[in-house]
């Protein structure tokens, strides 16, 4: 993957905001351009780079994504549970005998989505960058 993309992935999970993040693609890309190096001889890798950022305490895409699915799965157990106690209705009925598994999946879903999310959504661009294109 390229330097920019690992980058923005890296300062998205030190909680940076898109701004931010924005502004520290910008300038390695000007610093690029200037010197003619690549950014990684210049800076070290995208891991090392980022680590120059303060980490803050920020929901990404990715995290809100996660998160929301993780209680879609909690919810299911307790509805699984309150329909097997309040209604005496086996959710293995139509889920199959294993009770968890649906869970399960829609946990590791939502990690992958939200992981997925983060590391290739796009940055988006600074308004500096905006007007230059204009």
């Amino acid at each position: 993957m390229s330097y920019e993309r690992r980058l923005t992935f890296n300062l998205r999970v030190r909680g940076l905001s898109e701004s931010e993040i924005a502004e520290a693609l910008d300038e390695v890309r000007a610093h690029g351009g200037a010197t003619g190096t690549p950014a990684e001889a210049e800076f070290g890798t995208a891991e090392e780079y980022s680590k120059q950022f303060p980490k803050k305490k920020r929901r990404t895409l990715g995290r809100t994504i996660t998160s929301v699915g993780a209680a879609l799965a909690v919810a299911y157990l307790l509805l699984a549970v309150l329909l097997m106690l309040l209604f005496r209705i086996d959710v293995r009925d139509f889920v199959g005998p294993i009770t968890l598994q649906p869970a399960a999946m829609v946990i590791l879903a939502s990690i992958l989505a939200g992981f997925l999310t983060d590391y290739f959504r796009p940055v988006q661009r600074s308004s500096a960058a905006r007007s230059e294109v204009r």
